[in-house]
């Protein structure tokens, strides 16, 4: 059987998933967060890490402890840094960096794997079934929110990402560590500035269509990854 360990910070990027999976009766619920697809021959089991690179790190060790997955998907929303796409887009990882992690001897760098080709071909595939707008590229992870314009610029000029966020690179890393394979899915709840993330933290009056487009922005990476896993049979490289 196939073990995939779905990861996120929040619990709103990973809910979707019991939604979704409570009316497919392919998948019979074990416990909370544990679902078993017979058919497929697959079990999913979700964890939220909670924010940041420390969280996402020991908490991540924690669950491949548990679960011994031959797969982490971590997921979630992201800021975007890819300027031609808009909030709500999704970004597909294909190597992770940490922008904030600087060592005077290269050799003590971390070492970060990234997404195989067989995964990331096998997703893009799904997303362009599903007409998701998307752009498959670097995903850039840092202790802080992004959102200073000469930071964001100096991000994107060094590192070149498509997508920034808290934790993505440090779930990598320890997937790394362990030789599991890896991907992050990022949707674009911002666009890395002051404008989006003020628009993102208004709680009060928000019309209709903000509201739908939050949904969507917790909803799509993990879909995105349950389509995927039916779709593929679970198989590996």
């Amino acid at each position: 059987m196939k073990k995939v360990l779905i990861v996120s910070a929040l619990p709103q990027e990973t809910e979707f998933i019991d939604e979704y999976l409570r009316d497919n009766t392919d998948w019979i619920k074990q416990d909370e967060g544990e679902y078993v697809n017979t058919i497929k021959d697959i079990y999913v089991y979700v964890k939220v890490l909670g924010v940041g690179k420390v969280n996402a790190a020991f908490q991540t060790a924690d669950a491949i402890n548990d679960v011994n997955p031959d797969l982490i998907v971590n997921v979630g929303v992201a800021g975007g840094l890819a300027d031609d796409l808009d909030r709500g887009s999704l970004a597909i990882g294909t190597d992770y960096v940490q922008v904030d992690m600087r060592t005077l001897i290269p050799e003590n760098s971390p070492v970060i794997d990234p997404t195989p080709r067989y995964l990331l071909e096998g997703i893009i595939q799904v997303a362009k079934a599903s007409e998701i707008s998307f752009k498959a590229g670097r995903i850039a992870t840092g202790d802080f929110v992004l959102y200073e314009r000469k930071k964001r610029r100096a991000i994107k000029k060094e590192f070149k990402p498509i997508a920034f966020d808290m934790e993505t690179a440090a779930v990598a890393q320890v997937a790394t560590a362990k030789k599991i394979d890896f991907i992050g899915i990022r949707s674009f709840s911002d666009m890395a500035n002051k404008k989006t993330i003020g628009l993102l933290s208004k709680k009060k009056q928000i019309d209709s269509a903000e509201l739908k487009l939050r949904r969507e922005m917790f909803k799509l990476p993990a879909k995105l990854v349950i389509d995927y896993l039916e779709q593929e049979d679970g198989k590996t490289a």
